[in-house]
């Protein structure tokens, strides 16, 4: 008797599972003080938890749905506990063992389930890219499974307490399942690095970003053990048809096909927040989505939104817009930016010591460059998984006060200028101090575009490539924030816009330009790409869009200016194919986001 006693002091002594907020006599109680209902199953006996390796047959098409169970490290007979999602990026597969993030919670008492998404690890099917009928279901029946873990803790409105984490691919799941789950259980989310309209993000302003596609392709194919289609596709791969129709298309023609934009539009956050009917996929091989989930709105969310501010496939602007969407269903909501994300480090400058010494040099050549080498996922001092966990701690275990402690700038997003600074500010900023340019000289495109992209300072600086904008003063600044562009296209003979009313896409009437905010420092000869984000422009007439957010601080005798390429390695085979249209007229409006006194809350966070 006296043994089995100190074995069950023992265990609440090692439960951290919120044993604050546990009544023996009325049950586990609420954020407020309520009493919770019961759970399903109670846990009847003190005991350490297990781990589970399940896989279940889907409710659509019987392949496996695989994932991992992992009971809080404790479990002790008559309490509760919350359940925490985890989900790989895409090309990953599930977590096995309890380390890093997962091991913290179920030190911490949580159940977490470690998910093999479609066509990943152990699950089988095709990888549809979060298809709302195909990985949205095996998402919902993942959670049906879930109802019966003993002691799960449930809401007062008898619905399960389950949160979120993942980035990426693991961050698109979230919000799918927050989305089409009819019962909408999942009400605690933190998103990391997640697109917002995959459109967007594959083909942003319709320039198909085919470095990164490429990048996502090999991921994928690399993780594929099915074979498709009797030879209709390549043997051996693991991306779904109309994955493999779309990118073949786009590929031909330099443009996604209508079917392919409709197919990514209803696997984003986008088909929720807008709420508009999804369109039909008339793809000429694959088969389509059935397109059985309605675009419901969400409900109020508690979302960790957390994005990369150099990312360069899904940008500043994706986690924004995520922000923005949900924000507006009145959940508590919270936006933060880092200095990593999906960044390809292919740049000399990477080199030690390399951008030092190639600096001279680039007043004659300009070396090519994919991206920077990836920063931390800190927002300044604040540590990003410090911030995650205690957003748990608060939302699911009711540890008041938690949130506060690992982000004690509140509401106020904060946005990552450099490795250990960042600001926080009252909204962020979309536009700016303007700065207007007409040039005098025709910018290359197409063919030219790639040589000119290898010209040095002094011959862009001659054909008004590098357009200059400011020099910063003694003060210093902060850029950060989403600049806009407003610019116009026109060939040089000025009859284009009549001879070409539809870009052909394959040959004709179709420039392209890549821009970019360039920041150079005070003493040097190098033009750096602020946060490695390139904003494609593409067709003749006149353009108003945002382009990529940035977060940069400035010191005194720094310069910014505007620049202008007619090929980037982040587009590398999706440069404008038009052999008619060497070169084009350009002039319009860049709005930058110089962030004054009254736009930061605090300098440095």
């Amino acid at each position: 008797m006296i043994r089995n006693s100190l074995v069950l002091l023992v265990a609440l002594a090692l439960c951290a599972c919120g044993e604050s907020n546990m009544n023996p006599t009325s049950g586990t109680l609420g954020p407020s003080g309520e009493t919770l209902p019961p759970p399903k199953v109670a846990v009847t006996e003190t005991r350490v938890g297990a781990d589970q390796h399940v896989v279940l047959a889907s409710r659509v098409d019987g392949v496996d749905v695989s994932f991992q169970m992992f009971e809080p490290d404790n479990l002790v007979a008559g309490q509760t506990y919350p359940l925490v999602l985890e989900g790989h990026g895409y090309g990953g597969m599930r977590t096995t063992t309890r380390d890093g993030f997962i091991g913290r919670l179920t030190a911490a008492g949580y159940y977490v389930i470690s998910i093999d998404e479609r066509g990943f690890g152990a699950s089988g099917g095709t990888v549809r890219v979060m298809s709302p009928d195909q990985e949205g279901q095996d998402l919902i029946q993942i959670l049906d499974w879930a109802e019966d873990l003993p002691g799960l803790r449930r809401r007062s409105n008898n619905e399960m307490y389950v949160g979120s984490f993942g980035g990426s691919y693991g961050g698109m799941y979230q919000l799918l399942l927050a989305g089409a789950d009819p019962k909408q259980r999942l009400r605690v989310l933190a998103p990391d690095i997640t697109p917002h309209d995959l459109v967007y993000a594959l083909n942003p302003h319709n320039v198909i970003k085919s470095g990164w596609v490429l990048a996502l392709v090999a991921a994928g194919e690399a993780s594929g053990v099915t074979s498709l289609a009797e030879g209709v596709f390549p043997m051996g791969t693991n991306q779904d048809p109309a994955i493999v129709e779309t990118l073949v298309q786009g590929a031909l023609t330099n443009n996604i096909p209508t079917a392919g934009i409709n197919y990514f539009t209803y696997h984003s956050v986008k088909y929720f927040c807008d709420g508009q009917p999804a369109a039909p996929q008339d793809f000429m091989l694959a088969t389509p989505d059935p397109l059985l989930v309605p675009p419901r709105p969400y409900p109020a969310l508690d979302v960790l939104v957390t994005q990369g501010t150099r990312d360069g496939l899904f940008n500043f602007n994706d986690g924004f817009n995520n922000y923005n969407c949900l924000k507006q269903r009145g959940g508590d909501v919270r936006f933060l930016t880092h200095e990593t994300g999906h960044i390809l480090p292919v740049s000399i400058t990477n080199v030690p010591g390399a951008e030092e010494a190639l600096d001279p040099f680039y007043a004659a050549i300009t070396v090519p460059n994919f991206e920077d080498a990836a920063g931390a996922r800190d927002c300044g001092s604040l540590v990003l998984d410090d911030v995650q966990f205690a957003w748990f701690q608060e939302k699911l275990q009711f540890k008041k006060g938690a949130i506060d402690a690992a982000l004690p700038i509140g509401k106020s997003p904060c946005l990552s200028l450099g490795a250990g600074d960042a600001v926080s500010v009252p909204a962020v900023k979309v536009g700016g101090t303007p700065f207007p340019f007409d040039l005098a000289t025709p910018q290359f495109s197409g063919a030219l575009g790639i040589l000119g992209s290898v010209l040095g300072n002094g011959a862009r600086e001659q054909l008004l490539s590098n357009v200059p904008l400011m020099t910063v003063g003694e003060a210093g600044g902060v850029l950060a924030g989403v600049p806009t562009l407003d610019i116009e296209l026109t060939g040089l003979t000025g009859l284009e816009m009549l001879t070409c009313p539809t870009p052909l896409s394959i040959g004709a009437c179709d420039p392209i330009l890549f821009l970019a905010i360039g920041h150079r420092k005070a003493g040097t000869e190098r033009w750096d790409v602020v946060d490695d984000q390139i904003t494609p422009v593409r067709g003749f007439g006149a353009h108003s869009l945002r382009m990529n957010g940035i977060g940069e601080r400035l010191a005194a005798g720094d310069e910014l200016a505007l620049l202008i390429y007619g090929f980037h390695a982040q587009f590398p085979i999706t440069w404008s194919r038009d052999v008619f249209v060497p070169a084009v007229n350009v002039k319009g409006s860049v709005a930058l986001p110089l962030l004054g006194a009254g736009d930061i809350v605090k300098n440095g966070v």
